[in-house]
C-alpha cells in the first residue's frame, strides 16, 4: 500500500496548486517517468509530422501513414496519461495498485480512443465559444484520473467527470487562467535558453554548427515554435493533471469522504513506527540518580551565579541626557496647537454670550446647575425627536411595500418548463401554484409543485443542497448520507422522501395518469416527513 499524501490545508485555488507541487514531490520516480513514456513519442511524432507536412516535397501516402501513427500514438499518450493520473490518486487515497486485466487493458483503451477522438473535436468548438472552455478542460482532465478505474465503465466515468467538472466553477476558470499563464512562463524561459544555447555552446567550447550559423534564422524556423510548445508540455504536463488530480479527489471526497479515509490510513501506518520509538525511547532513558539536598543547594547557588541571571540585578538608571532639538520642536509644536484651541473655544464663548446675553451664564466652578433650560433648547430638542419618528416612519413603510412590490415583479413560472429549479421560489410559493393547478385540474403540473417545495423545505432544512445539476437521485442519496446523524426519525424521513421521488418520476418521465389519490397520498407524506424531521 503506497503511503497517503499530506492532507489538504485549504480549498482555495492556491491551496490546490501548492498540494499539488507536494503530490509530485511525493511521488516515486516509477509514478513521474509514466507521463514521459506516453508523451514523448507523441511530442516526437508531431515534431516530425509538423517538419515534413510543411515540407512540399512529401508525398500523400507519407503524410497519411504519419497520420495514422500520430492517432495510434494519441491512444498512446493517453493511456499513459491515464495511469500517470491513476497512480497520483491511488496515492492521494493512500490505497494499493490494483493488478492490471486483460479486461481492464482493453476498457482503458477502448476509453481513451474514444475519449481522444471527441477531444480533438470539442476542445477547438470550446476554445471558440468560450463559455465552456474551462468545464470542458476540467471533463477532460477528470476522464484521464477515472479511467484505469476497474469499478467503473466508460459511461460511469463521463458523468462522474462531469458532475466534478461542474464543481466550483469559479475555482475551474480560476485554474485554467493560472496554469495558462505560468505555462507561457514556462515556454518563454524555454524559449529563451533554447534560442542563446548554440551560441552559448560555441562561445564555450568554440564548436560552430549549423545551428550557431543559421543566427536569427534559427529562431525564426517555424519547427523552433513547435520544439519549444512540445519540451514545455512535455515538462508542465504532470503539473497540470496533478492539479486536476487533486480537485477530482476532493470533490469525490465532498461525497464518498475519501480524504478522511486516507487520513486515518496514515495514522494507522505510523502507530508501529510511534510504538517502536516509545519503546527505544523508554530503553535509552538513564535511571534516576539520587542527590542529596546538601548538593542539590549547592548546585543551584552555582548555576545561579552565571552570567545567564544577570537580569536579577537591577539596571543602572540611565544618565540624563539632553533632549534631541526634533522632539522639542514636536513639542513646542503640540503646545501651540492646545493653545490655539483654547483661544479658540474662549472667543466661541465671548461671541455666545455677546449675541445671547444672559440666556447662556457661564457656570462658575462649585456652583449648583441651573434650574432649567432655555426655551430654544426645548425646541431644537423636539425638533430632533420628531425628525427621528418620521425617520422611523418612513422605514416601517418601505418594509411594508417592499414585499408587495417583490411579489409584484416576480416574473411567472412555468411548471413545464425543463430548467425549473426548486430555489426558483419558496416553499409558499410553490404550494400556492399547485393549488392554482388544482384547481384548473392539471394535476400532472400540481404534482410538480408539490415536489418542487418538498425539495425547496429540504433545502432549506439544510438536509439537500439545491444544485441545477444534480438529479432526483442524487437528492435522494444526499438527504440518506445527511440524515445519518439523526435518530429513526430520520431514517423515516428519508423512505418517505424516496416515496414522493418514485411518484413524482412514475407521472412525469412515465405513463402513468395521476388522479387525487396521489396528490392526497403525496401530501400525507411530506405532513410526515415533516413531523419525524422536526
Amino acid at each position: 500500500m503506497s503511503s497517503p499524501a499530506s492532507p489538504r490545508t485549504g480549498t482555495g485555488t492556491l491551496d490546490l496548486l501548492e498540494d499539488a507541487v507536494h503530490l509530485l514531490r511525493q511521488a516515486p520516480l516509477s509514478t513521474t517517468v509514466l507521463h514521459s513514456i506516453g508523451s514523448v513519442p507523441f511530442a516526437l511524432a508531431a515534431l516530425r509530422y509538423w517538419n515534413d507536412i510543411t515540407n512540399p516535397r512529401t508525398s500523400d501516402f507519407t503524410c497519411a501513414l504519419e497520420a495514422f501513427a500520430m492517432a495510434v500514438l494519441l491512444i498512446w499518450m493517453n493511456c499513459w496519461r491515464a495511469v500517470f493520473a491513476g497512480r497520483l490518486r491511488r496515492q492521494l487515497a493512500g490505497s494499493p495498485d490494483t493488478p492490471w486485466t486483460l479486461r481492464r487493458l482493453w476498457r482503458l483503451v477502448a476509453g481513451q480512443a474514444f475519449l481522444g477522438a471527441t477531444k480533438l473535436v470539442m476542445m477547438p468548438l470550446a476554445m471558440l465559444v468560450m463559455f465552456p472552455l474551462a468545464p470542458t478542460v476540467a471533463f477532460y482532465r477528470n476522464t484521464a484520473v477515472l479511467a484505469d478505474r476497474d469499478d467503473l465503465d466508460l459511461s460511469q466515468v463521463m458523468a462522474r467527470s462531469r458532475r466534478l467538472a461542474g464543481l466550483e466553477a469559479r475555482q475551474s476558470w480560476a485554474l485554467l487562467l493560472i496554469l495558462t499563464f505560468l505555462w507561457l512562463i514556462v515556454a518563454v524561459n524555454l524559449a529563451i535558453a533554447l534560442g542563446i544555447l548554440p551560441q552559448l555552446v560555441r562561445m564555450l567550447t568554440g564548436y560552430e554548427s549549423a545551428f550557431s550559423r543559421s543566427g536569427a534564422f534559427f529562431v525564426e524556423n517555424p519547427l523552433f515554435v513547435m520544439l519549444v510548445f512540445a519540451v514545455s508540455w512535455i515538462a508542465f504536463d504532470p503539473f497540470v493533471q496533478a492539479v486536476y488530480c487533486v480537485r477530482c479527489f476532493h470533490g469525490e471526497s465532498m461525497e464518498t469522504g475519501e480524504d478522511l479515509r486516507a487520513g486515518l490510513r496514515a495514522l494507522r501506518a505510523a502507530v508501529p513506527a510511534a510504538a517502536l520509538a516509545l519503546l527505544l525511547l523508554t530503553a535509552a532513558m538513564p535511571a534516576r540518580a539520587t542527590v542529596s539536598p546538601a548538593e542539590l543547594e549547592k548546585s543551584v547557588h552555582q548555576t545561579m551565579q552565571a552570567h545567564e541571571y544577570d537580569w536579577r540585578i537591577p539596571p543602572t538608571p540611565p544618565a540624563a541626557t539632553r533632549t534631541p532639538w526634533l522632539v522639542r520642536m514636536a513639542d513646542h509644536m503640540i503646545a501651540g496647537l492646545k493653545a490655539v484651541t483654547h483661544a479658540a473655544a474662549n472667543a466661541l464663548g465671548r461671541l455666545l454670550r455677546w449675541l445671547f446675553g444672559d440666556r447662556f451664564p457661564q457656570p462658575q466652578p462649585g456652583a449648583p446647575p441651573s434650574s432649567g433650560l432655555h426655551g430654544s433648547v426645548y425646541l431644537l430638542l423636539a425638533a430632533v425627536i420628531l425628525m427621528a419618528a418620521w425617520i422611523a416612519w418612513r422605514r416601517r413603510r418601505s418594509r411594508r411595500v417592499k414585499p408587495a412590490i417583490a411579489a409584484a415583479s416576480l416574473e411567472p413560472v412555468r411548471l413545464d418548463a425543463e430548467d425549473l429549479t426548486p430555489d426558483r421560489l419558496p416553499e409558499e410559493s410553490w404550494l400556492d401554484l399547485a393549488e392554482r393547478c388544482l384547481r384548473e385540474e392539471n394535476l400532472l403540473l400540481a404534482l410538480r409543485a408539490l415536489y418542487l417545495a418538498n425539495l425547496a423545505w429540504l433545502g432549506r432544512r439544510e438536509f439537500i443542497t439545491i444544485h441545477p445539476g444534480k438529479t432526483n437521485r442524487e437528492y435522494e442519496l444526499e438527504l440518506r448520507r445527511k440524515a445519518r446523524a439523526f435518530t429513526q426519525a430520520g431514517t423515516d424521513a428519508r423512505t418517505l422522501f424516496a416515496g414522493n421521488v418514485t411518484a413524482f418520476e412514475r407521472a412525469w418521465y412515465g405513463l402513468h395518469e395521476v388522479a387525487p389519490d396521489d396528490i392526497a397520498a403525496f401530501r400525507q407524506r411530506v405532513d410526515q416527513m415533516k413531523r419525524a424531521a422536526a
